[in-house]
């Protein structure tokens, strides 16, 4: 990696090594085909009740494009819908969809432990700090 290069795209640049090296070792494992978007999707629904219009603007994406990606991951039966009690559509994941995060899960903390390896424990504490700040006030 270029040492000239700014925060912003050292950042950009190990995120988006890290996205593929996860999305090429769940493609190892055998299980069924993820894609970026639902994979974010999944683990925003595994992290408590979101609307779609919110996942979607977390993921800078639209509305229509969120919804149709939670359309085929319900088709393929990793989560289902629900009306909440102030007529809000919510999805909720179903046990393939949570085994679908367990296991996503298990592969980003076997990645972490090798990055731990790699710049050690007290690193990657650090680092971990560093970015649950909120970088920019």
């Amino acid at each position: 990696m270029d040492n000239k290069l700014n925060i912003i795209d050292l950042i950009s640049e190990n995120h988006i090594k890290l996205r593929k090296l996860a999305e090429d070792r769940w493609a190892k494992t055998g299980e069924e085909e993820i894609s970026h978007t639902e994979g974010f999707l999944l683990a925003k629904i595994n992290m408590g009740k979101i609307s779609i219009s919110e996942a979607a603007r977390q993921a800078n994406i639209s509305r229509q494009a969120m919804f149709k990606c939670a359309k085929k991951l319900e088709s393929r039966g990793y989560l289902e819908f629900d009306i909440d009690e102030t007529n809000n559509k919510y999805a909720y994941l179903t046990t393939k969809g949570n085994n679908y995060c367990i296991k996503s899960k298990k592969l980003k903390e076997n990645i972490e432990k090798e990055i731990c390896e790699n710049i050690g424990k007290e690193n990657l504490e650090i680092l971990k700090k560093i970015l649950n700040k909120n970088l920019i006030k």
